[in-house]
């Protein structure tokens, strides 16, 4: 993992104007449109302009920002980000060594700068906020964890709390996944904030109809989500609009080829693949 807090134009800015506009053209009745990714979208320097394209020429379309909130500290990224209609920060430390071994954070960030800088964007922002808090067994699962938590909740003033956890293979194997006694007590100690909290991790399943693509298409695309992130066959046929009966006959082939790998995880077999 490159640790970075530099913003700068990590892909150019013009060229995923293009290809937004050509995506939004082919699908135009879209709910949201979500900046994500495997790394921090805010800290790509043109996301101002991106969104106010987004905003100006699809007014219909909503926009959902999800991050760490770490570029947030900037007040400039809070001003170029603050026409969003949804954001989604992350809050997976109740202090600061949870913080750290959470998140894992670029030398001199800390737990509560970050959680300042939300709280400034709230100030400037009506966007709608679900503030996400990840769970990992043995962390942040504590009773005193839960009651900071609380406290942090209180001073974010969130629309909604998203309580998360493992719902796939990690990247460290060693991350456990809490009972749902626990996630439930957690959830209960947050609540008292009077902030509506949701539990997600599981997804529920959406199916589209996907258009007729080439061999090399089809496996492209599976190859470049599994890349970003490990992903079970229904998974695959949510995000994709894939048919699932002939989605996991593919997927074997493929795995079969050396294209993807597989492993048992929470939800089943999961698929990876490597980054290009």
């Amino acid at each position: 993992t490159d640790q970075t807090t530099e913003r700068k134009e990590y892909f150019p800015t013009e060229l995923a104007l293009k290809q937004i506009d050509e995506a939004l053209d082919r699908h135009p009745h879209i709910d949201f449109f979500t900046f994500s990714g495997t790394g921090e979208p805010l800290l790509h320097s043109g996301i101002g302009t991106i969104i106010a394209h987004i905003k100006k020429k699809y007014p219909n379309i909503k926009v959902c920002l999800l991050t760490k909130g770490v570029p947030l500290m900037d007040p400039e990224v809070r001003r170029e980000c603050a026409a969003v209609d949804l954001i989604v920060p992350s809050l997976d430390g109740s202090n600061e060594e949870e913080f750290q071994k959470m998140n894992r954070p670029a030398k001199g960030l800390t737990i509560r700068a970050v959680a300042d800088a939300v709280i400034e964007f709230r100030k400037i922002s009506r966007a709608q906020m679900w503030l996400e808090i990840f769970i990992a067994e043995g962390v942040n699962d504590s009773a005193e964890s839960a009651k900071r938590f609380l406290q942090y909740v209180r001073e974010i003033q969130p629309d909604k709390v998203q309580l998360n956890t493992l719902d796939r293979p990690g990247t460290e194997h060693n991350v456990g996944i809490p009972a749902p006694a626990v996630m439930a007590e957690i959830a209960s100690v947050i609540g008292e904030s009077g902030v509506p909290v949701e539990r997600i991790g599981g997804r529920a399943a959406k199916r589209g109809e996907s258009k007729e693509l080439s061999t090399e298409e089809y496996n492209d695309r599976i190859i470049a989500t599994c890349a970003s992130r490990p992903c079970t066959a229904d998974d695959l046929a949510e995000s994709l609009g894939f048919q699932k009966p002939n989605l996991e006959a593919h997927l074997r082939r493929m795995e079969k080829a050396g294209f993807i790998t597989s492993e048992e995880g929470p939800r089943g077999i999961y698929y990876r693949a490597e980054k290009k």
